[in-house]
């Protein structure tokens, strides 16, 4: 269960940090209209339920239950404003609605900004009424947003205790493009401290749980917007990603999750050579790939090259989008579609073996590929010669301040500091790199890059379907108690190529079952040996049992347009 609630401490010798952060959750609860807020009996049913979603939607009104929907779109949502349906006050009051209940259930919020969102949609409803014109594509929707994309006058604390009461002094520009869209920001969202950790958890907001079930983790770094759009909370949200942290979230609670090249989607951080020697990119979360497909051409309707340096100057290409959408199944020689595709896939790159379902996952996906006529070809052997030097050039990467920046975000607080959360991806001293470590790194990186990209064109390579994380769920903590591999998803951070996540399947006892081979297995590695292990003791205790599993469908750099595609090709197929 999420700890953003009622956390008491006992005794008198309590660290500072500590106070702060449990002043501030009862902050963030008062945000909340009374109305609204669970009674604290209520709370702890979903660990029996498991999913949070019956509770939740047990406080929801009939018509809230209608436009909060687990299959509503964001076309959906387009249609009933337009059409006067409902009302952007509608829409945004449900939303707000239920993503109060899901904090309540799942802690998968940081900043509530509920009243100024109500604030907005009633000017924007005047607007509507009194002009007859919408703002943009995206007028009378809300939005949610990963807590560490700025908004003017609103903290971004990244999880520390030390950085509340900072608000940001001007909005990001993907913000800004957002709310040019006619966006409504109505809460940003759970994270890790600092991001780092494919969980999210942090002393200030506590841990964000999965809105599937409850006693398992919803992933990380964007874990909180994975939470409350799996939920029903958001629509559409908005993570970044420097190494997974859209991707895991999204495969952990059945969502689409893109992680662009740079340059595709606002994030500041992508321009910060200085800081990031593989940068972060921003990315939508969604429960359907149209909603995905629809957010991307709303925000590049914006034109946000013309604002934000960061942005290249690539309209959203629905023509890309639409042909291999459009590409159909091959019933007969006559009927085969006219481009077929290659497709390479990973089901094992050698450094960690992914458990059953992960491996059922990529299988299903190249099933579906066949049969609409597509050829399909392994690239276990290119993963397992060359993915785990991605991984150890990636690792270098992300370490290369040597734990500096988090030593001293430590020591914000007042009173002492506050503690570094364990599992968390810091580099030591002995990771730093110097000005020419860094260039020499550059260097390491380029040839790598140049490298895979001669091996994907020679072999004619259209796309690569591989697994998300070679783990189905964890619990709260677990990941600490490993040196957990996320190798499978920063390798495309590496390369800057485009990935999306796309649901494929839910475990199934009977299907994924521990056979023979499996248990005699040996691990190679201690990761390796830990994700063996467990497995098979949360598969026992049936805390797996129907829970989603995507893949990654991987494509070149700035083909964004062309994995929408293809995903949408595969849906139609189901």
């Amino acid at each position: 269960m999420a700890s953003t609630l009622k956390e008491q401490v006992n005794g008198t010798d309590v660290p500072t940090w500590r106070k702060l952060a449990l002043q501030h959750r009862k902050d963030q609860l008062a945000k909340i209209p009374l109305k609204w807020q669970l009674e604290t009996t209520s709370i702890p049913s979903s660990i029996d339920q498991k999913s949070a979603v019956p509770i939740i939607e047990a406080h929801l009104s009939a018509e809230e239950l209608q436009i909060t929907s687990l299959s509503t779109t964001l076309p959906n949502i387009q249609s009933w404003i337009g059409d006067r349906k409902y009302t952007a006050v509608q829409i945004t009051s449900a939303y707000c609605h239920r993503a109060a209940l899901l904090q309540q259930t799942t802690g998968c919020l940081t900043e509530i900004l509920f009243s100024t969102a109500i604030q907005t949609a009633k000017a924007q409803d005047e607007h509507f009424n009194t002009t007859g014109q919408l703002l943009g594509p995206l007028h009378g929707i809300p939005i949610s947003i990963k807590d560490n994309q700025d908004i003017v006058g609103i903290d971004s604390t990244l999880g520390w205790v030390g950085l509340v009461g900072r608000p940001a002094k001007a909005s990001a520009p993907l913000v800004e493009n957002l709310l040019q869209a006619g966006a409504i920001l109505y809460c940003k969202t759970n994270i890790p401290q600092s991001l780092m950790m494919s969980d999210s958890y942090n002393h200030l907001y506590g841990q964000s749980v999965n809105s599937l079930n409850c006693n398992l983790i919803s992933g990380g770094s964007s874990g909180g917007e994975g939470a409350l759009v799996a939920g029903g909370g958001s629509i559409t949200g908005i993570g970044t990603d420097i190494g997974g942290s859209v991707r895991i979230p999204a495969t952990l609670q059945g969502l689409y999750g893109l992680s662009p090249s740079i340059g595709r989607v606002g994030n500041r951080e992508s321009t910060r050579r200085d800081k990031y020697v593989v940068p972060p990119v921003s990315g939508p979360l969604t429960r359907d790939i149209e909603s995905l497909d629809v957010f991307m051409s709303s925000y590049h309707s914006t034109r946000p090259w013309l604002d934000d340096p960061a942005i290249l100057p690539i309209p959203w290409r629905q023509d890309i989008v639409d042909s291999y959408a459009g590409l159909q199944i091959a019933t007969s020689s006559r009927s085969r579609t006219t481009k077929r595709l290659k497709v390479a896939y990973i089901t094992n790159d050698s450094v960690i073996r992914p458990q059953p379902p992960v491996v059922r996952a990529v299988e299903h996906t190249i099933s579906n590929f066949r049969q609409a006529g597509h050829e399909c070809i392994s690239w276990n052997d290119i993963a397992s010669k060359h993915h785990a030097t991605a991984y150890s050039l990636w690792l270098r990467a992300v370490l290369a301040d040597g734990g500096e920046r988090f030593a001293a975000l430590c020591q914000q607080c007042p009173g002492g500091g506050e503690p570094l959360i364990p599992g968390m991806l810091v580099g030591k001293s002995s990771d730093t790199l110097d000005n020419a470590g860094r260039q020499a790194l550059y260097d390491e990186i380029w040839s790598f890059q140049r490298m895979y990209m001669r091996l994907w064109r020679d072999q004619g390579i259209d796309a690569l379907v591989m697994p998300v994380t070679q783990w189905v769920g964890l619990r709260p903590k677990m990941w600490v108690e490993a040196d957990m591999y996320v190798g499978y998803t920063s390798i495309w951070n590496l390369m800057n190529w485009t990935s999306l996540v796309i649901p494929s399947i839910k475990v199934d006892r009977k299907l994924d079952v521990l056979g023979d081979e499996w248990k005699a297995y040996q691990g190679v590695s201690k990761s390796d040996e830990y994700n063996h292990k467990h497995y098979e003791i949360l598969l026992n205790d049936g805390e797996l049992d129907d829970m989603p599993v995507g893949v990654q469908i991987v494509t070149g750099r700035l083909e964004e347009e062309k994995a929408v595609g293809i995903a949408k090709m595969l849906a139609n197929l189901s």
